[in-house]
């Protein structure tokens, strides 16, 4: 498997190596974020059972995931990869708002239980923990299951709630993310277990790009409760002001006509339920979370973006959106809006739905980067 060390570190011998088991892996994110942040790495091993992502993460790294249940793993399989990191974004169905929300009851939970389970067993557990999940997660009871383990093992631990916006990347993503050290404490102990929403005031705010003036970043950021965010190395005090316009994250591999033939919203949709959609302009500077069901639902999947600024909609009239040249943003423009690097790409073998469906159930890369320098810092 990889084995990874940045340019910076290269000299640095007394740098402890992660040896990374990445699970429930997807299309590599926490491995592209390993890679990001700098860190001395080697991922023993990868899992997944999605048979489209296992073919690309095999094509982006040329390595082989294993395809075995992990509630098949043995305490003896798990300590025979002497690991000392895992990073998992274990399956968000059971928590998201838009499902049944069965939580522990959900079977797509029983593998992380499993590993909850494993944990305390091992003869070597893991050193780092990160774990990224949806927003609710921590409202479950299967978070109040993880915080129990975490505690019984003397793990420190901090959670947050992160979106790439705080990154300065143009995307509204407010994730769950979880980092935990073993018999070892962060620089800002005394503040374990709360909840970091940095968010709370604004998060609805970025949703309308007019009220970014509105944010009141500078008294969040004067409060106890957040300044732990300052200790994650790539988090700014950004407003919508700081991040990036959309332009800057579309494909130029072709004209726009081009890309627009190839990724347009049908006009039956758009006549049908097109004032459904969120719609942006080249020179925004955000847009919607992007799900698995982009490109074959409309609300509240992920923004489409608009060609013709000519031409504005009114909402009486669904015709007047057929001139204003919408389309979907392709593949590759979501994984650059997830901080994939721009050497990523997708297997020829997958549909572009294929595609919408990896990048729905991913994770953004430049968070996980950070997160890991904060989760090995001294």
């Amino acid at each position: 498997m990889e084995n990874t060390t940045s340019a910076s570190n290269a000299n640095n011998n007394d740098e402890e190596e992660l040896r990374v088991l990445e699970f429930y892996s997807g299309i590599g994110g926490m491995h592209y974020g390993l890679k990001e942040s700098g860190v001395k790495f080697e991922v023993v091993q990868s899992f997944d059972i999605n048979t489209n992502a296992i073919l690309n993460y095999k094509y982006t790294f040329n390595e082989n995931t294993s395809q075995k249940n992990i509630e098949s793993l043995t305490v003896e399989e798990i300590d025979n990869f002497k690991s000392n990191a895992w990073l998992m974004s274990p399956p968000c169905q059971p928590f998201t708002r838009s499902g049944l929300q069965k939580d522990d009851l959900d079977n797509r939970t029983n593998s992380f239980f499993h590993l909850l389970d494993v944990i305390g067993k091992l003869k070597s557990p893991p050193k780092y923990i990160l774990i990224e999940n949806v927003f609710g997660f921590e409202k479950s009871n299967t978070r109040t299951e993880l915080v129990k383990v975490l505690k019984q093992l003397h793990y420190s631990f901090q959670e947050f709630h992160l979106t790439p916006q705080q990154f300065d990347l143009p995307n509204q993503r407010l994730r769950y993310f979880c980092i935990a050290k073993l018999n070892s404490i962060f620089n800002f102990q005394e503040i374990e277990e709360t909840i970091i929403d940095k968010k709370d005031e604004n998060v609805n705010n970025i949703n309308n790009e007019n009220n970014e003036n509105n944010n009141n970043n500078d008294n969040n950021d004067n409060n106890d409760k957040y300044k732990i965010l300052n200790y994650i190395p790539g988090y700014n005090h950004s407003t919508l002001e700081d991040c990036e316009p959309l332009s800057n994250y579309l494909d130029t591999d072709k004209t726009d006509d081009e890309i627009y033939q190839q990724h347009k919203v049908p006009e039956k949709l758009l006549l049908s339920k097109g004032m459904l959609f969120d719609i942006k302009q080249k020179e925004s500077k955000t847009c919607n979370c992007f799900t698995k069901s982009y490109g074959k639902f409309v609300e509240g999947t992920g923004s489409i973006i608009q060609i013709d600024n000519e031409f504005k909609a009114d909402e009486t009239n669904p015709k007047s959106l057929i001139p204003m040249k919408l389309r979907y943003f392709t593949p590759k423009e979501i994984t650059r809006l997830h901080g994939f690097p721009e050497e990523f790409k997708f297997s020829p073998q997958l549909k572009t739905i294929q595609c919408y469906r990896l990048i729905g159930n991913s994770l953004n890369v430049k968070i996980i980067s950070e997160l890991v320098k904060l989760l090995v810092s001294k």
